[in-house]
């Protein structure tokens, strides 16, 4: 090192001064931090405790597995489309890191699984490793005949993995993913859907539906082409069977139901178009049958040919009939008598004829349904059966979507009911879902003969918008008497319905 002559003594002292001065400073800054620091832990702590005072919004009080069951319900009401239902989860997961976490980690909300063409080999292993160890509802989704390519093999290999798990499975719109069921087995398959069936019902039954590879199958639902069902059998494990016809309404094909004889069936559910079946009376047995519910056009020939001694629920509700009731339930003396719940389209008279009492004996619930259009034989303006003693067990009586057309109807209703009271008839229960207008004014009447009931009263309020200057204030109008409504019904849950309006006029 070069030596500087000229460097001083006091230029060693201001040097040392310097650097006193500096490490003072460097002191009193590390005092300044220690002492924020210790300010910034007790700020933690005080903005700890005014959160835990804080009132915590009652969602966010919920215990997880009560938070977990809204998502459920939340998403139970999703539409059933694979993309609408995958966004829903998306949004709750994106509201706050708790909800996030609970969907990321709870199997149930990933047991629903709607493959589509679009489904990509990523996604399908998420679901199923999301889901755990649960049961899935598998749905292959397609929704129309363009869908032409299928699911991808590495898709449904992922699926097929864990088919001992699948609790459900629905098929829409596409024939495809039927030939790689094959080789598979269903030990847990609760339920199948079907919707267009292709091919033949008795063939397509050997290969996915057989007992040996679906032991625990209840529940079937097929939408399949009349024709398509000729020499099926039903397995005894099958108790609930829904059959939805479809073809040329046209061109009436003739279908041979008599496959449906099974005696494990505890349900059956018959819709669709109309078709034409050639069965013998007394030629189905269904020794177990509850439930049977029929929409076919033309079912007199089926209901003459079921013999069910076990039926409680009836339901027999076309949107058209080509017969009366009295026709359809006529010469089955007792066929029925266990039937406890009956249900019948069209307001008329003729629901309470003596052939239907005679075939339905027992009955304590009547529920009688609007239908699209009446035979030429029905008669609006039928008297009721002057035997008031029929159906002596009838508790209820239940009346959906009563218009004004039908108020002779109800005037006629009314009559009957007085006369099973003055008879020595207890009163029944009288349910209304809706009705018309000009009805109110036989309401009051009608309440004093029955127990008059409503679960969902709808009426409609217009609501005018009023200004005066710089003053403005909605005015309410009820289209109906509120009083009336209050007076005449035993027990109801009031709905408005509301039209907005600020000429004064209804829109």
């Amino acid at each position: 090192m070069k030596l500087d002559s000229s460097l001083t003594m006091d230029d060693l002292t201001q040097a040392r001064a310097a650097l006193v001065a500096l490490e003072k400073r460097e002191q009193e800054l590390l005092n300044e931090l220690s002492s924020i620091r210790g300010a910034a832990r007790l700020q933690r702590s005080r903005l700890e405790e005014l959160i835990a005072r804080m009132p915590v919004a009652p969602v966010n009080r919920l215990p997880t597995e009560l938070l977990l069951r809204v998502f459920e319900f939340y998403l139970e009401a999703v539409p059933d489309t694979c993309d609408t239902y995958c966004h829903s989860k998306r949004d709750l997961a994106s509201v706050s890191r708790r909800w996030r976490d609970v969907i990321l980690h709870s199997p149930s909300l990933w047991t629903m699984i709607m493959v589509t063409p679009r489904w990509n080999e990523a996604r399908a292993e998420t679901y199923v490793t999301r889901s755990s160890q649960s049961l899935l509802d598998i749905y292959f989704m397609y929704g129309t005949d363009t869908d032409d390519d299928g699911i991808p093999t590495a898709v449904f290999n992922t699926l097929a993995s864990c088919a001992h798990r699948w609790r459900s499975l629905t098929i829409t719109n596409f024939h495809g993913p039927l030939e790689k069921l094959n080789h598979l087995s269903f030990p847990s398959l609760k339920q199948l859907t079907i919707v267009d069936f292709p091919g033949s019902l008795t063939e397509q039954w050997e290969l996915y539906l057989h007992p040996e590879r679906s032991p625990c199958l209840e529940h079937v639902h097929l939408h399949v082409e009349t024709g398509t069902v000729q020499n099926f059998h039903i397995p005894f494990g099958i108790s609930a069977l829904s059959l939805e016809f479809y073809g040329n309404e046209l061109m009436r094909q003739q279908s041979n139901l008599s496959f449906l004889s099974g005696w494990g069936l505890t349900s059956l559910n018959v819709s669709g178009i109309s078709i034409d079946c050639d069965l013998p009376p007394n030629s189905i047995q269904l020794p177990l049958l509850k439930k049977f519910v029929c929409t076919l056009g033309n079912a007199e020939a089926l209901i003459r040919a079921l013999v069910a001694p076990s039926l409680k629920h009836f339901q027999y509700s076309p949107p058209y009939q080509r017969h009366s009731p009295s026709a359809t339930f006529s010469n089955l003396n007792s066929k029925f008598d266990n039937v406890d719940y009956l249900c019948l389209s069209q307001f008329t008279a003729e629901n309470f004829s003596e052939a239907v009492y005679l075939a339905f004996p027992n009955v304590c619930h009547l529920a009688l349904v609007q239908a699209s259009s009446l035979p030429e034989s029905y008669s609006r303006t039928a008297e009721f059966p002057s035997a008031v003693f029929h159906w002596k067990n009838l508790k209820r009586l239940t009346i959906e979507k009563l218009e004004d057309f039908d108020l002779e109807f109800l005037n006629r209703l009314i009559t009957w009911l007085q006369q099973r009271v003055v008879a020595g008839q207890s009163k029944l229960q009288v349910e209304f879902s809706s009705f018309g207008r000009g009805s109110l004014s036989l309401l009051q009447r009608l309440s004093e003969v029955c127990y008059l009931e409503r679960s969902d009263v709808r009426h409609r309020v217009d609501m005018l918008v009023c200004r005066s200057g710089s003053q403005t204030w909605v005015e309410v109008h009820p289209r109906c008497d509120i009083d009336a409504l209050n007076n005449a019904f035993a027990t109801f849950r009031r709905t408005a319905v509301t039209n907005f309006c600020e000429c004064g006029m209804d829109k």
